[in-house]
């Protein structure tokens, strides 16, 4: 009887079934860095969010921040940001604790003025992230709206590559109603958002000859490039 030659390149089914099983192990733990990964993400998005008592309306083509406390003879700013715009993130990481809190206190009322003029014409970050905060201005959710825009600005760098169901999720961790989230994912208000965004780049080209961002604007005065403009301008 003759001796079968076994391949040396035939591994057998005990490689075969390594092979899945380190697969699998690989899935497991690809899932588990996905799923912490969310979870870190619910957790930064917690320690940031802030309680507000401020009020919002969209209002003339603006966002308008105000409170119960608003005084008669409030200063009134028209505030243009366009959400992929880096230094309007640097501004409102330099200005938004100041600003917030003379809102809150009845001596400032902001108008913010949304653009989304770095799209160019695409469907870009601008256009969603912009349609998704005017969303949440529209239903009148100011401590939503307030905390939406802060995460928003302040991880402009992953939000450049979102969708909008990422958003919709961004929105949710801020306390963004079931309805809410539905309709920031479908960007039901895109077409008001374009031209609220449209008017408010015409405005400004009127005011300033140019489209650009950001800019605070008082009295026709620019108040940029000043990262104490609230405390200058309110004395606070």
């Amino acid at each position: 009887m003759s001796n079968k030659i076994k391949n040396p390149n035939d591994k057998g089914s005990g490689f075969l079934w390594a092979l899945v099983a380190l697969l699998a192990i690989i899935a497991v733990v690809v899932g588990y860095i996905v799923i912490q990964g969310r979870n870190d993400k619910k957790a930064e998005i917690a320690a940031n969010t802030v309680d507000t008592s401020i009020n919002v309306e969209v209002e003339d083509n603006a966002i308008r921040l105000t409170s119960d406390a608003t005084e008669d003879d409030a200063a009134e700013v028209d505030l243009y940001e366009d959400y992929s715009c880096p230094h309007c993130a640097e501004l409102a990481e330099a200005s938004d604790e100041d600003m917030l809190k003379a809102i809150e206190d009845g001596t400032l009322v902001v108008n913010i003025r949304s653009l989304n003029f770095l799209d160019r014409g695409q469907d870009g970050a601008s256009s969603k992230a912009g349609t998704s905060a005017y969303t949440l201005a529209k239903a009148g959710k100011a401590n939503e709206y307030w905390n939406f825009r802060s995460h928003l600005m302040n991880n402009q760098n992953a939000m450049y590559s979102w969708e909008p169901d990422q958003f919709a999720d961004a929105a949710g961790e801020v306390g963004a109603d079931k309805s809410l989230r539905d309709s920031i994912s479908k960007q039901s208000e895109r077409g008001d958002y374009d031209e609220i965004s449209t008017a408010n780049a015409s405005k400004l080209e009127k005011e300033t000859g140019k489209v650009s961002s950001p800019h605070v604007i008082h009295d026709g005065e620019e108040l940029l490039p000043n990262d104490n403009w609230v405390k200058d301008l309110v004395g606070k």
